[in-house]
């Protein structure tokens, strides 16, 4: 979702037909985004699918036992190989409850990770987003190997970040009008939008090919034993998003809310290498709220 943080690049303030979600439409927003996890997570295990719950979702299993008050998201991670048939099942299981957005699968669609929505609900974030692809969703990220070798793995996440980057130029280019509206008195974000928005504006006539590459440069590595993964549209990146598989692919159920999914089993290990002291309940000011134009459930 979009987010309104005080330490973020972009103003503080709200934008006009902005409002930030009260305690009340978070925790409905929450019940909804609950609701499409039993589902999702029901149907990995009925196709023996691996999956777990990772990012804010784990970190709010641990320290509150459910969602983070404040937040309203569920993360999950699915491996490459079985993301095709995860997302088959889902069209074919719920064709009147879900619509399914993923990379090089759905049209005009220009994030790197998959999101699966609720239809017949609303929560737009970003005006340059229609309505009718604005459901209230659940994030699914994907499991990449990577390789064995030092070289070749670092070469493979300095190819897939710089196409990374380059996508972002792109985006932004794309919703520039946006994005200077969100910066509006900020010298430091409107500079980088701009910026930014000039490389999207030079690769915009060929930005289809660009963004099909990268997508394929992220599976490039076809080594399902491989000895390290990654989840490189992550919120750390590639480098960042790397771990050794045994490590990270190992799932133990834990409670969340009031039902057990799967979380990383090595739980304090994973947390503290997104989180660092993850405990510890960041002051009002630092926490990350969403704001929306619209919120319909």
């Amino acid at each position: 979702m979009a987010i309104l943080q005080t330490n973020d690049i972009f103003k503080t303030e709200l934008s006009e037909g902005q409002h930030r979600l009260s305690p009340e439409e978070i925790h409905k927003v929450q019940q909804v985004v609950y609701g499409i996890t039993i589902d999702i997570t029901e149907l990995c295990s009925e196709l023996n699918i691996p999956y777990m719950l990772t990012g804010g979702t784990a970190l709010g299993a641990v320290r509150h036992g459910g969602f983070i008050p404040w937040d309203d998201d569920v993360d999950m991670v699915v491996e490459r190989k079985y993301i095709e048939r995860l997302l088959d099942a889902i069209e074919q299981r719920y064709p009147d409850r879900y619509f399914v957005e993923a990379p090089l699968r759905t049209p005009g669609y220009l994030s790197s990770f998959i999101q699966i929505h609720r239809k017949n609900t609303v929560c737009r974030e970003y005006l340059e987003i229609p309505e009718e692809r604005c459901g209230i969703k659940i994030d699914i990220f994907v499991v990449e190997n990577t390789y064995d070798n030092a070289f070749l793995r670092r070469l493979h996440g300095m190819r897939v970040e710089a196409g990374l980057l380059l996508l972002s130029c792109y985006r932004m280019y794309l919703w520039r009008n946006e994005f200077y509206k969100l910066s509006r008195g900020n010298k430091k974000a409107a500079t980088m939008i701009h910026l930014k928005s000039f490389i999207g504006r030079l690769i915009a006539p060929t930005g289809k090919f660009w963004y099909a590459h990268v997508q394929r440069l992220m599976q490039m590595c076809s080594n399902d034993q491989s000895e390290y993964i990654v989840v490189p549209s992550g919120r750390k990146h590639f480098f960042g998003e790397l771990k050794l598989r045994s490590d990270f692919l190992c799932a133990q159920k834990r409670k969340f809310e009031d039902r057990e999914f799967l979380f990383p089993k090595n739980i304090d290990w994973y947390l503290s290498y997104m989180y660092g002291n993850y405990m510890e309940i960041p002051p009002e000011d630092k926490r990350e709220y969403h704001v929306v134009y619209q919120l319909k459930i």
